[in-house]
């Protein structure tokens, strides 16, 4: 037997009802909100007009992974794609041109911002290399095993190309050949869109070369020394012609250091930690070439003592732009296996 509803509980029964579909109502409605990303894409070659055949599209990440993208529609040098809003996710726009990516600044949306505007310059691209330059090649010691007998190293080079074309290689597509340190075992690079290899004592890099702004190129060694010796002798050798070469050891490290002809010690450099990292961060000791350095010359930094018995640091992370910002934490270790790198978040070029 079934009891009697009064009617008093059934209206009651009925707000609620139409009150949790107004709530669900409202909550597709929230979740088929969309937003617009939209721009215009400029030649930065003279004389060459972008045609709507470039390929863009809206990259989504959600909890900072890729789910998806979504193509956007290009005509008369400009770009606009409709994409739906949704709570914790991003949109990272993404132009490809001639073969060479470009990236634009994240995009998030508000409640009161439903409209974002992301322009692009991207170059046609080139095969015959231009007067490229390195403004600065810095060589920072980020890992000591004194166990194997290991150095690791990590090589920034910021390159200068003057034209308005990308260089993207020779007929094999290597843009930069960077001679590696004595002793290399092991050799790569970080560049997202670059390949690297080593061979016979020199890596070779196949990342675009950009005009308009200086292109970080990030590579990365393993290096064994004579653990009898207890001496390794550091060469950076310049890869184009150099307008500083520096190289950079943390403060403990090694008993002593000392540079050949050449170079000179100056200034300590101090690290900045990142946000919620306690402690002042590292010192670093620096070598710095005296002037310029044609290509095949360089520095020799000799680090004495990497056998002995040295306090070990604390982690340390540095700023060093983008192209270093993102690659690791700076680890000097007292002994044990070699600090492995294997991380990079670094999109690449930007808008």
């Amino acid at each position: 037997m079934t009891r009697p509803v009064s009617i008093a509980a059934l209206v009651v029964t009925c707000a609620l009802a139409a009150c949790c579909a107004l709530l669900g109502f409202a909550r597709d409605a929230d979740a088929q909100a969309t937003g617009m990303i939209s721009g215009a894409i400029t030649s930065g070659t003279q004389g060459v007009t972008i045609p709507d055949s470039v390929a863009v599209r809206m990259i989504a990440l959600d909890a900072s992974k890729v789910s998806g993208s979504i193509p956007a529609t290009v005509s008369g040098g400009r770009y606009s794609a409709s994409v739906p809003v949704q709570q914790g996710r991003v949109y990272i726009p993404h132009v490809t041109y001639e073969g060479v990516d470009y990236f634009g600044e994240v995009v998030t949306f508000t409640e009161t911002v439903r409209e974002v505007t992301r322009d692009f310059r991207v170059y046609a691209t080139t095969r015959t290399a231009p007067a490229l330059a390195i403004v600065s090649s810095t060589v920072t010691v980020v890992a000591i095993d004194r166990v194997q007998g290991q150095i690791g190293l990590l090589r920034e080079d910021m390159i200068a190309n003057p034209s308005d074309r990308v260089f993207i290689g020779d007929d094999s597509g290597v843009t930069l050949r960077i001679p590696a340190p004595t002793g290399t075992t092991e050799a790569t690079g970080d560049e997202s869109d670059g390949k690297f290899t080593l061979e016979r004592g020199v890596l070779t890099a196949t990342t675009p070369i950009r005009p308009g702004r200086l292109t970080p190129v990030v590579t990365r060694y393993v290096v064994a020394f004579d653990r009898e010796a207890d001496e390794y002798a550091l060469r950076v050798t310049a890869a184009l012609p150099t307008e500083r070469v520096t190289v950079r050891v943390p403060v403990g490290a090694v008993a002593s250091l000392t540079s050949e002809t050449g170079a000179r010690r100056v200034q300590d450099e101090r690290t900045t930690p990142q946000p919620g990292q306690p402690g002042e961060g590292q010192v670093l000791q620096i070598v710095q070439s005296n002037g310029s350095v044609q290509p095949g010359g360089g520095i020799v930094v000799h680090l004495v003592g990497l056998s002995k018995e040295v306090v070990q640091t604390n982690p340390l992370t540095e700023p060093r732009g983008a192209a270093i910002a993102s690659i690791l934490a700076l680890l000097i270790v007292g002994g044990g296996t070699m600090a492995v790198w294997r991380a990079r978040s670094h999109l690449g070029g930007t808008a």
